[in-house]
């Protein structure tokens, strides 16, 4: 890749992606927040970095619906996080300043806690598309942040039924109201951290075909998932090679995969197989559609991707760099794994 097209990339990436346009408004939100700290204006800061959390990662990919969930859980989460955080400070200060804040932090969270437990299944259901299965590690860490957030609630409740009244009363319990605001500070910390590894290195997106993954394939994370990708080895000498995979579309709405490129080849373009009565012919396509939600197989006799301008004809044990382009979902890299000749087997279809 030449420099000019890696800064290109760079910068697109940057100021022209999701991504990018998350990173803006945590960084002028923030510098708004630290710019008038302590001052109402510090709202609108907050507002911002508040809203990045709903153009980028798995709930922008599922549409509008989803990324409103997502704000309105984060906001909700972030009232309560840090009006737990004001009560432990608060807990040192006179029982008469102490008091009336306690009061209007229970009254309040009723309505908080409330619209945070219609959300966040909400936007678990939206995002797993109605599917569960406690196999998948993105489940697994769903049901680990429903265990933390059980128990949060539970001391919650203890606090707001039990510790609560009697402080307010002047019977007390100042000691014990603090250990527990603490607990429950310190199991939010384990929901956000549980939280932060599956956005990070999970995807619900591969809920659909997790259970058909097999060990030997390589899947590709995100709105369309590649599994098994290979070609076969060539005879020496060979300018030409073909390409195969199963395209498994995890997006709620069709696509198309519309181009392919490889370093490997000076041109990558995309056939479909055909039988003109007993002679078959290949036939160029301008695009493969992926059903929503569905997937499309290229195998022998099917659909190809095919290689001209070989550089280097493919051996088995090869890996082949391959970047898929897709009509909403962008760019897409693979990479295939080079097979001998007459190694290649259908698992989906066993």
């Amino acid at each position: 890749m030449r420099r000019g097209d890696a800064d290109t990339a760079t910068h697109e990436a940057i100021f022209r992606s999701p991504l990018g346009l998350a990173l803006g408004l945590h960084l002028v939100g923030g510098l708004w927040v630290a710019g008038f700290a302590y001052r109402a204006a510090a709202l609108i800061g907050a507002a911002l970095i508040i809203v990045a959390f709903g153009v980028v990662g798995h709930s922008a990919s599922r549409g509008l619906l989803t990324s409103v969930t997502v704000l309105l859980h984060v906001t909700t989460a972030a009232w309560w996080f840090g009006g737990l955080w004001v009560l432990l400070f608060a807990s040192w200060r006179p029982l008469s300043d102490l008091a009336p804040l306690v009061t209007r932090f229970s009254r309040q969270a009723v309505w908080i806690i409330g619209v945070l437990l219609t959300v966040a299944p909400a936007t678990a259901v939206l995002l797993l598309e109605f599917r569960f299965d406690p196999a998948l590690a993105y489940q697994q860490g769903l049901l680990t942040k429903i265990g933390l957030t059980a128990v949060l609630l539970t001391l919650a409740g203890f606090n707001k039924l039990i510790l609560m009244p009697r402080l307010v009363a002047g019977n007390g319990s100042r000691i014990w109201l603090r250990s527990t605001i603490a607990a429950e500070i310190l199991l939010f910390a384990g929901v956000m951290g549980t939280t932060a590894y599956l956005v990070t290195y999970r995807s619900p997106h591969d809920a659909a075909d997790a259970a058909h993954v097999h060990p030997d394939e390589i899947a590709v994370s995100g709105p369309i998932c590649i599994v098994q990708p290979w070609a076969p080895a060539m005879p020496g000498g060979a300018r030409t090679g073909a390409g195969y995979m199963v395209i498994v579309n995890n997006q709620p709405v069709a696509d198309r995969l519309v181009a392919a490129s490889s370093p490997w080849a000076e041109h990558v373009s995309l056939h479909a197989s055909i039988n003109d009565g007993n002679i078959a012919r290949m036939r160029e396509l301008a695009a493969l559609r992926v059903p929503a939600g569905g997937r499309t197989t290229m195998k022998p006799g099917v659909y190809h991707l095919m290689f001209t301008g070989l550089y280097a004809p493919f051996v088995a044990g090869d890996v082949v760099p391959l970047t898929l382009v897709f009509e909403r979902a962008g760019k897409v890299a693979v990479t295939l794994n080079v097979r001998p000749i007459g190694g290649y087997v259908d698992d989906h279809n066993h």
